[in-house]
């Protein structure tokens, strides 16, 4: 390890940043393009958009009345999401809803038309909804399973599967009631989460105004120092993110011919490219790795953990706000968290399970914050007003998730998180903020992926 930061000489560190840039831009130019390709394929279940609105679409049914027909009334929720949910088996899923309602015509074009299902299990559904709304055949009981599985095992699945038993002389209403006590345990849990979000909202309008009535003040700690050149921090910052694409297709290889491992992935790549990125980091600087940590993360810990509830508060008020402003010019018919969805739903038992949580909610919040506001904010700021030094670091935060869609929101996180350390000059505020916003995004997920 070198005794001093490394100060690259411009005559060989200029070509190689040239280099290394031109790679980074390949490498993500070819990611967003293989992204953008496995979203064009229809999903084989039910969205986490169409897990999401469910419940919400089937609450009058559940709170004693009865699911409006589609047109009834102006601005009637099951019509608004017969225009949003595209993809096949969210409207296989709305089929059974508007099916419920009695509005059978557009219940049939939902389920039977072209751009319901399709291939071999778009046939099983059609015929098991032609059974259960209308006169069909029966479908074989060992199909049916796999067929509530596709419409995301909720509400839609279980009155499909009780119109079903009904007709074979079976305790539909039993189903039924199993199901009504299932989403009304949904309905709360959704309840108590909005609460929460507008709890926080509303804290953060009041950290928004403390900041702006504080602005002036001087932080009590300045951000950490760097030695390393300009030269040098951009060649960390390109090699890490190679390392980072690297990293993760090459877990992705390994795993290729054990496809019930392919969950491992992620932590094999994701443990790579960390302990790589934090090593280069420290080698870059000459130092150890506990001489970094005290550098970016210096005590008090307990008040620095005390304003990461706060600044999390800030961040689900920006991000909300953000959300109402750009939500009608954001509209997508992908989500640009399928692909951890997708994921998610290959899970099966505890283990996999923490072990991703673990890797989602506490591996990344560390080191993705020990790169972006421990590293590159302090070593923007060298050079640019800290407003610019704030919004840069917060682009490419964004950026670097190679997620478009998501892209504002990732930002605005970000801005978030480097407001956070440079308030407090220590690491621990923006990791909490990180990881407790990772970490729910990750349970509602989990929980709603089916």
């Amino acid at each position: 390890m070198p005794a001093s930061p490394w100060q690259p000489d411009r005559r060989w560190a200029d070509p190689l940043i040239a280099l290394l840039a031109t790679l980074a831009l390949l490498a993500a130019m070819f990611t967003l393009l293989t992204k953008h390709t496995r979203a064009q394929r229809p999903a084989e279940r039910a969205s986490l958009q169409g897990r999401m609105m469910e419940p919400l679409l089937s609450a009058p049914r559940l709170l004693g009345g009865r699911i409006p027909s589609l047109g009834e009334r102006r601005g009637d929720p099951l019509a608004k999401a017969r225009t949003q949910l595209t993809e096949p088996w969210d409207r296989a899923l709305l089929s059974v809803l508007v099916a419920e309602s009695g509005d059978l015509p557009t219940a049939r074009d939902l389920a039977l038309g072209p751009k319901g299902p399709q291939g071999l299990w778009g046939d099983r559904f059609r015929t098991a909804w032609a059974a259960a709304y209308g006169q069909g055949p029966l479908p074989d009981p060992a199909l049916r399973p796999e067929l509530g599985r596709r419409l995301g095992n909720g509400y839609a699945a279980a009155l499909l599967e009780a119109r079903l038993l009904d007709r074979e002389g079976g305790n539909g209403e039993a189903l039924r009631k199993t199901a009504r006590e299932a989403l009304f345990l949904r309905l709360l849990a959704l309840g108590a989460f909005g609460l929460l979000v507008t709890g926080l909202g509303l804290g953060g309008l009041v950290l928004a105004a403390y900041l702006i009535a504080t602005r002036k003040v001087p932080p009590p700690r300045p951000l950490p120092a760097w030695g390393l050149s300009g030269r040098g921090a951009v060649l960390v910052l390109l090699a890490w993110f190679l390392l980072f694409i690297l990293a993760g297709n090459l877990a992705a290889i390994l795993m290729l011919p054990f496809p019930h491992l392919r969950w491992v992935a992620v932590p094999v790549g994701y443990g790579i490219h960390a302990a790589g990125g934090l090593a280069l980091l420290c080698r870059a600087e000459g130092i150890p790795f506990r001489e970094l940590w005290r550098r970016v993360a210096p005590p008090p810990v307990g008040r620095n953990l005390a304003w990461g509830l706060a600044f999390l508060a800030l961040a689900v008020t920006l991000v909300m706000g953000l959300s109402l402003v750009l939500g009608p010019f954001l509209k997508s018919d992908q989500s640009p968290q399928r692909e951890l969805v997708d994921l998610l739903r290959g899970l099966s038992g505890w283990g996999p399970t923490v072990a991703m949580f673990l890797v989602v909610a506490g591996l990344a919040p560390f080191f993705e914050e020990t790169l972006f506001r421990g590293f590159l904010l302090p070593v923007l700021a060298r050079r640019w007003p800290m407003a610019w030094a704030l919004v840069g670091s917060a682009l490419l935060f964004g950026a670097i998730h190679l997620q478009p869609l998501g892209l504002p929101t990732l930002s605005a996180l970000g801005l978030v998180l480097g407001q956070a350390m440079r308030r407090t000059g220590s690491l621990w505020t923006p990791i909490l903020v990180h990881a407790c916003w990772n970490g729910s995004v990750f349970i509602l997920m989990r929980v709603l992926a089916g």
